[in-house]
């Protein structure tokens, strides 16, 4: 039997994951980061960007899970850009750029 977890997902208490008017300007549409702003101090976060430093403590616990037990990433096209309907700019990126934060990866 297949088993699916939800996990990296920040969620506010009212239940939303992202704000109104989403863009390629504002990945996460008028709320900006705000629901993230806990994880990019820490010591896990830090080290993907390649730095030495980074806070300890719970948050750093938490976020040092992200990847545990993980085989697969389902990822939508909503992660990497706002449009919806046809392909219509091939040339863009995503917002990220050539070196996105989350790498997809394969591990057997």
């Amino acid at each position: 039997m297949s088993r699916v977890r939800v996990h990296n997902f920040s969620i506010s208490i009212d239940g939303f994951a992202t704000g109104d008017e989403q863009s390629l300007d504002a990945p996460f549409g008028h709320a900006g980061t705000r629901l993230h702003e806990w994880f990019f101090p820490t010591r896990t976060f830090q080290q993907m960007l390649g730095k030495p430093d980074g806070s300890h403590g719970v948050d750093d616990a938490i976020a040092g899970t992200w990847d545990v037990g993980i085989g697969a990433e389902i990822m939508g096209r909503n992660k990497f850009g706002p449009q919806r309907g046809p392909w219509e700019n091939d040339d863009w990126n995503g917002w990220w750029g050539p070196n996105p934060p989350s790498t997809p990866r394969c591990s057997y």
